[in-house]
């Protein structure tokens, strides 16, 4: 008899809300065993390492090796920021108990920190109970606009606009950076090139709860995203 295993979902289960949740927890379970894995194997590795280095100054042993190995704990010093920067990107804040007017706040003070960049942000009429879904699509979407622009668009200002209109909350992403030639969001072969498959999540997490999500962009003349959602 086996045990432990989860009941298939049926049909009439698969809500977009419920489709996100799932997704969530996923990347949740993820990050947590890249933390719990790998990244604490190169902990132990650089602990050791230094050991080793202190042994090796103590006995005096060739300056090249020694150089060597110091080589080697800038690597892994190295691989463990950047990792550690990626598993913090990917942890999202507590979704259910906190405001979308404070997860978006949090989210923007995080990028300003890691970045050295400067967002301005405008909120305003946020609906006080927005649905759980909602909130993660908002936050995916302008966290992935906020990460390409600071790394293709060549500038160290954004513009961000969120409010609440019309039974819907809105989101605006704008900088006056370099630009480029947008997919056609409407054509599959283009937007699911391996190049845009950031674009392609902001498209689809709206599209999924019944949005919409529009680019508009050119060499020269930077990038406005906009994404509008229901909330009822």
């Amino acid at each position: 008899m086996q045990t432990g295993a989860a009941a298939p979902l049926d049909a009439a289960e698969l809500t977009p809300e419920r489709i996100l949740s799932v997704a969530e927890d996923e990347l949740s379970r993820i990050v947590l065993d890249i933390h719990d894995g790998p990244v604490q194997y190169l902990f132990s590795a650089l602990s050791l390492l230094t050991s080793l280095q202190n042994e090796l100054q103590e006995a005096a042993a060739d300056p090249g090796v020694q150089a060597r190995l110091a080589q080697v704990g800038m690597l892994l010093e190295s691989s463990l920021y950047e990792i550690r920067f990626f598993l913090g990107a990917f942890r999202p804040p507590e979704f259910r108990r906190r405001s979308l007017v404070s997860i978006v706040e949090g989210l923007v003070i995080q990028h300003e920190e890691w970045t050295g960049a400067t967002v301005e942000l405008e909120t305003h009429n946020i609906p006080e109970n927005v649905p759980l879904a909602v909130k993660m699509a908002i936050y995916r979407v302008l966290q992935e606009a906020l990460a390409n622009a600071y790394r293709y668009a060549g500038v160290e200002q954004q513009q961000v606009r969120l409010w609440g209109e019309d039974a819907s909350v809105h989101l605006e992403v704008v900088d006056h950076g370099r630009g480029f030639d947008p997919p056609n969001l409407d054509d599959p072969q283009d937007i699911d090139r391996e190049d845009h498959i950031g674009l392609r999540g902001m498209y689809e997490r709206a599209r999924l709860l019944g949005g919409r999500f529009t680019l508009e962009s050119g060499p020269g003349r930077g990038t406005r995203i906009y994404a509008v959602v229901p909330v009822a």
